[in-house]
């Protein structure tokens, strides 16, 4: 009997655990469920956003085809018509019509925004210089000038071979001999001064026409610019092909940089035409 008391106590506690332990698991068990039934729920938003995104882009996608459709629908049209055109057998109806108006249109935005784009002159410098009645007067001076000193130089030379024949017949070391050869001695000397003297005269009369010329070209370029509405004008000489030397090459291909022009107005006859005008 004593026994029985004594166990007693041992079997309640034993049911007290178990009971706690089953309520702990179960809440456990609880709070597990619930967070999965969270992740699966996020997991199903996710999916759902990417749907609303495949279906914004398929319904993006339908009306690029439509325009597509209808884009090709009006080339068609647009070829039926031109056919009919050609063969005499128009029918059009109010919707040709329309489709014709809106090719009118674009057309005319088109011209619209041609008219808009800044104009474009260019002019050759070389070609102005070579052909202008200005520098075909400084080459007929040149010319003559160069002849007068050719020929001032040709005198002084045949004083100069003159004077050293006539040394033959005196006697080398006197006196009248050594005049000889000062007055040869200074000869040679005047003859080496004018022919440097002609050379820059030359070169600086050049320089002095060609400054004046390419002035009044600049200046006139300008103003046929200015009348003709021209936004930029530029040069476009070409290089003068076979060079005579690689240096003349190089130089050529470093000035030439407009290499093309096409659709650019060119202006270099009307500046000629006025440059001569100013003569």
């Amino acid at each position: 009997m004593n026994i029985k008391k004594m166990v007693w106590p041992f079997i309640l506690a034993a049911v007290l655990l178990v009971i706690l332990s089953s309520g702990f698991l179960f809440k456990n068990r609880g709070k597990t469920a619930d967070d999965q039934m969270k992740t699966i729920a996020k997991q199903d938003e996710k999916i759902a956003g990417q749907n609303r995104k495949i279906a914004e882009q398929n319904k993006l996608i339908a009306k690029q085809n439509k325009k597509l459709a209808e884009l090709e629908s009006m080339a068609q049209k647009v070829d039926q018509i031109q056919a009919s055109l050609q063969t005499r057998k128009v029918d059009i109806n109010d919707s040709d019509m329309s489709l014709i108006q809106q090719m009118i249109e674009k057309q005319v935005k088109l011209n619209v925004r041609e008219v808009n784009m800044p104009k474009i002159g260019v002019v050759s410098i070389r070609k102005i210089f070579r052909d202008c009645k200005r520098s075909a007067k400084y080459r007929q001076e040149a010319t003559r000038l160069r002849q007068q000193a050719d020929a001032e130089l040709v005198k002084l030379d045949n004083d100069i071979k003159a004077q050293r024949a006539g040394l033959k017949t005196l006697q080398r070391g006197s006196e009248s001999y050594m005049v000889q050869v000062k007055g040869i001695l200074e000869k040679q000397a005047n003859l080496q001064a004018q022919q440097e003297f002609y050379k820059q005269q030359l070169a600086l009369k050049e320089q002095r026409i060609t400054e004046d010329i390419y002035g009044d070209i600049l200046r006139i370029t300008g103003e046929v610019a200015k009348q003709k509405g021209l936004a930029f004008v530029f040069e476009r000489s070409e290089p003068e092909l076979p060079t005579l030397s690689p240096t003349e090459l190089e130089l050529s291909m470093g000035l030439h940089k407009l290499l093309y022009s096409n659709g650019c107005i060119d202006i270099s006859d009307e500046v000629m035409t006025r440059l001569d005008s100013e003569e």
